[in-house]
This record gives structure tokens, C-alpha cells and sequence, in this order.
């Protein structure tokens, strides 16, 4: 719940990316609570996008690095012996904080119904995360709707990482609905106004309709190609936004 109302509420773009270790609130704060749980109590307990927006602070005031978290070094190359890999459904991590020192960190897929899996990135070194599970995820990129919730269809780390898809509901976000636009997908209710302009729908419930909400900010973008861009029943050079377009004077 406290992903998805940072990513409704502009304070973080949780919902970008698939299930990964440093892509999972939930996970992150398993594994470092002083580094989030001030910061995610305060986004549960909050009323509004304004509210969630106060909470970031605490991502600041809070943070801790991982030479302070009693973490095993993993020496001085991410690539030796010690670098990312699975033990059971653990992913360890080399983390650092200055790219010089390197701690382990231990990131339990588990607690996202996930798997942890290994394979090579492009440059041949090795990569682990954790893997969620398909649903009807058709590819990268391909995100869709399932009722309130948002299902975010993306590999984790790259070209060659698995595809692991990450789910979010959009209810928790103070009554929002889901919506797709392209390859992405996000929510959309009364805390982030109308977003999608063009659905025939009052997405935020304000009882006005795409461009005729001024969240919206319609105007004619294309003063040439028969299409009326912001619906107000005025095409290309007939609507006035049209009226500085060299090829309507």
C-alpha cells in the first residue's frame, strides 16, 4: 500500500518496474527498517497526497549507509566469490556506499511470494534477484488491468534478467482506479486529478470529463492532421489554438 500511494501521490515511480530487490518497499524494509519504517508507517496512516508528500522527509532524516547496518564485507570487487548470487530463496548482494567497500546484503524473495534466480548479465557478470510470479504478463513493456490493480509487466535488472511482474492496487491509493497509457500504467482518482484525457470517463470524480477538466490542458496540437486533439468539436485550423499555425492564416 505505501508503494503504491508514493507512486500515485509524485513521490516515488515505484510502478516502472518490476519486482527486484531494490524495487520492493516491502522487501527494503525487511532488510533496513531504520532506513524505511518511518517513512512507510507515515504513508499508511495518511489521508491525502499532500500527507504522503510530508513522509518523504523521513527517507532523509532516516538514512542509514551500509557500513552502519552490521553487514559482512564482501571484499573489494563485486565480481569475486562473494558477489551476486541465491542461497535458497535469499539473493546476496555486494551494496556499497563509496564503490569501494562492499557489504552483503540479504534480500528474502519470500516475503513478495517470489523466487530467487540467477542468470549473466550482457557484460558476463552474475546477477540474482528475485522473480515474481507471470500472471498473464505477455512481455516486457506490456502492462495491464486487473480490476483496481495495477500489473506491472517489466524484467528486473536489464536485457537478460527475468521477466518478474509486480502488482499494485490502485484502491489503496485513496480510492484510485487503474489505468494503462502505452507501456506504462498507473492510477488515477480524485488526489491525482484526470489524467487519462482521451478515455471518455471522470477519472478524479469531479464531474467533468477529459478536456473538459482543466487538469487535462487540451489544446490542438496538430493543426494538420483532421483529428480533434482536445475534443472540443473544432478540428485543425477551425480550432483557435490553431490560430498562430502558419498554415491556418
Amino acid at each position: 500500500m505505501a508503494a503504491t500511494r508514493e507512486d500515485t501521490c509524485g513521490v516515488e515511480g515505484w510502478m516502472y518496474n518490476g519486482l527486484s530487490v531494490h524495487d520492493s518497499l516491502g522487501i527494503l524494509l525487511s532488510v533496513s527498517p531504520a532506513n524505511y519504517k518511518r517513512a512507510v508507517d507515515c504513508d499508511l496512516a495518511a489521508h491525502n497526497c499532500k500527507e504522503v508528500e510530508a513522509c518523504e522527509k523521513y527517507y532523509f532524516l532516516d538514512h542509514v549507509d551500509y557500513a552502519d547496518m552490521n553487514l559482512p564485507e564482501c571484499g573489494s570487487e563485486r565480481t569475486n566469490h562473494w558477489a551476486n548470487h541465491c542461497e535458497g530463496n535469499v539473493v546476496k548482494h555486494c551494496e556499497s556506499d563509496d564503490n569501494k567497500t562492499f557489504y552483503q546484503a540479504s534480500y528474502d524473495c519470500a516475503l513478495a511470494g517470489a523466487t530467487c534466480v540467477e542468470w549473466q548479465y550482457e557484460s558476463g557478470e552474475p546477477g540474482a534477484d528475485c522473480q515474481a510470479p507471470q500472471l498473464k504478463c505477455a512481455g516486457p513493456a506490456m502492462p495491464y488491468c486487473d480490476g483496481t490493480r495495477a500489473v506491472v509487466c517489466e524484467q528486473n535488472a536489464g536485457m537478460l534478467s527475468p521477466l518478474s511482474p509486480w502488482v499494485y492496487d490502485c484502491a489503496d491509493a485513496f480510492g484510485s482506479h487503474c489505468f494503462v497509457h502505452g507501456e506504462n500504467v498507473s492510477c488515477e482518482g480524485p488526489e491525482t486529478g484526470e489524467e487519462d484525457c482521451h478515455d471518455g470517463k471522470d477519472g478524479d470524480g469531479d464531474g467533468k470529463v477529459d478536456c473538459d477538466d482543466d487538469d487535462c490542458g487540451c489544446r490542438e496540437y496538430d493543426c494538420d492532421d483532421g483529428i480533434d486533439d482536445d475534443s472540443d468539436g473544432k478540428v485543425d485550423c477551425d480550432d483557435d489554438d490553431c490560430g498562430s499555425f502558419p498554415h491556418c492564416q
